[in-house]
């Protein structure tokens, strides 16, 4: 049998003329000067990938035998629209024309069946006789790849996954930045062990898989039809993968030792085509994070036979994701102390909820820096003004006014604010604060000198500071750097000149003494407030008089 094949092939080829006049026929318009080299094998069972110049065919052949009862041929077209035609010369028809060469251009293939698109498809043809397949393919718009996968096992099992009755892929849920899906399994034999893929993109669906592999050139081509960040990988997670990493969180929780996460818990993906694509295992549904806010995005999904590398596409499908939702503005917590930190000319919107009695009170503290306070009242403006240090604002208004603050940073850099809201006067940290927290240093002498300030009403504890400077201090640093919350705890017992309970008097005086003539001292006040909140005073240097009588 053998001989009589490579007999029927080398006579085949001398009639190379005829077939080729066949074929120009049938690829009209392709002009027959562009045929391709007839002697391409095709294996049986075996992917083969191929490229297409533009115009200029490809020609295969396989042999089959009555041995297989059926042969199906399957071809993937990858990137661009394609035409490809299967003929047929058995050798039976061979046969029965042993006639003069000269009459051998009646006999050729036979053509069976043709497909032009860009979709894959197949073919299969009941095998009657010993003889010759031929596949011609031409790339119908650019230079391009393809697949092809020939099948002659009759009616075993195919090695290629079959869509489900349902194709469709579904969007389970949308939301800002991630995609939900599911699908139904592939059909096939108990045995198969189909995998599936997931392709995410800006651009359009894909028919098939390998039309997700572009070349470089293209990538970067269509780079700016994904997101501008597409070298950020997209987080693609399973169920499967959800139940690993919730079971290495709980034992992680409860001080076990959880091992190590697999690989396969996070799936990384690659980037194709301007988008990025992730093979899921076995798995059925995905999650996609990662997404802009309020953009479209075409999604596919393959099943694929890995041993073989075949594949199929479910119906395409795509989502746009939730636009980004404007974060909604803090509430204060009342009663309770709130650090804001400020960045450089940065702005911070909080609101306040309403009294019962429509009257609040709200404690402000800027540490380091000016900062400019804005409270509005339903919409109006009721306070803008710039301040630095403590101070307390009295908000009048209804049970149902809507009070809004925010806080800009000044130039000065950036800073912390302290926020302290209540419906109770007592509850402030510093209930009476003076207008202007300042000191004075006055009765210098040279070991002596006199500290005075306005008070702070019952409740206050007060102390005093001071700490001898040396002479090749920076003092304009020193007073530069003032942090007006700095509490008293960096400080050393010998700094300590006083501490006492505030009484209800206005103005506060006290003496420092043991100075020695003609040095300066760094001299600090500090108020304490309910739960140890701190004020800290301006820092002020006074130096004791060189001479005394």
């Amino acid at each position: 049998m053998e001989k009589v094949i490579v007999i029927l092939f080398l006579s085949l080829y001398s009639l190379d003329f005829s077939f080729v006049g066949y074929m120009a026929e049938a690829l009209s318009p392709v002009h027959s000067n562009h045929m391709g080299d007839i002697r391409r094998p095709l294996p049986v069972g075996q992917r083969v990938d191929g490229f297409l110049s533009l115009d200029k065919p490809v020609r295969y052949y396989f042999i089959v035998n009555k041995s297989q009862s059926e042969v199906t041929v399957r071809v993937t077209p990858c990137e661009s629209p394609i035409l490809w035609m299967l003929s047929v010369l058995s050798t039976q028809d061979y046969s029965e024309h042993h006639i003069p060469q000269k009459k051998y251009h009646h006999i050729g293939p036979q053509r069976i069946f043709s497909f032009k698109g860009n979709g894959e498809e197949a073919f299969s043809s009941i095998v009657k006789s010993d003889g010759y397949y031929f596949l011609d393919v031409v790339s119908l718009e650019s230079d391009t790849s393809f697949q092809v996968f020939v099948w002659g096992q009759g009616d075993e099992s195919v090695p290629w996954p079959t869509l489900p009755e349902d194709p469709r892929v579904d969007v389970i849920s949308v939301e800002e930045n991630k995609v939900d899906l599911s699908w139904e399994p592939s059909v096939g034999p108990p045995e198969a062990k189909f995998e599936y893929c997931v392709f995410i993109n800006r651009r359009h669906n894909y028919k098939t898989l390998c039309a997700t592999e572009l070349s470089a050139k293209n990538e970067i081509e269509y780079q700016d039809n994904f997101d501008a960040k597409a070298k950020k990988q997209l987080n693609i997670i399973t169920e499967k993968s959800k139940s690993k990493v919730n079971s290495y969180q709980k034992s992680y929780k409860s001080g076990k030792d959880p091992g190590m996460v697999g690989d396969d818990n996070f799936l990384s993906s690659k980037t194709f085509s301007g988008g990025q694509r992730v093979c899921v295992g076995t798995s059925l549904n995905a999650s996609i994070s990662g997404l802009k806010p309020k953009s479209l995005y075409y999604i596919d999904v393959f099943a694929v036979n890995p041993k073989d590398g075949t594949s199929v596409t479910y119906t395409g499908t795509f989502a746009e994701t939730k636009p980004k939702q404007r974060s909604q503005i803090q509430q204060l917590p009342d009663d309770e102390m709130v650090n804001i930190f400020l960045k450089r000319k940065g702005v911070k919107i909080m609101s306040i909820s309403p009294s019962a009695h429509g009257l609040r009170w709200l404690f402000v503290h800027s540490c380091l820096h000016k900062v400019h306070l804005q409270i509005m009242v339903n919409g109006r403006i009721d306070v803008s003004r710039s301040l630095q240090g403590a101070h307390n604002f009295k908000l009048l208004g209804n049970p149902k006014d809507n009070f809004v603050i925010s806080l800009k940073s000044s130039k000065g850099g950036p800073g912390l604010v302290k926020l302290f809201t209540t419906s109770a006067h007592n509850h402030l940290p510093f209930s009476n604060l003076p207008p202007d927290i300042n000191m004075s240093l006055s009765k210098r002498s040279c070991s002596s000198a006199a500290v005075t300030w306005t008070g702070s009403g019952p409740g206050v504890k007060y102390c005093i500071y001071i700490r001898h400077l040396e002479h090749h201090l920076d003092l304009k640093l020193l007073h530069k750097h003032q942090n007006s919350c700095l509490n008293t705890n960096a400080r050393s017992r010998a700094e300590k000149v006083v501490c006492r309970q505030a009484g209800s008097q206005t103005t506060y005086e006290e003496h420092i003494t043991d100075l020695k003539p003609g040095k300066a001292y760094l001299v600090d006040l500090y108020f304490i407030g309910l739960h140890n909140n701190t004020i800290k005073f301006p820092s002020q240097v006074v130096k004791a008089q060189e001479w005394c009588t």
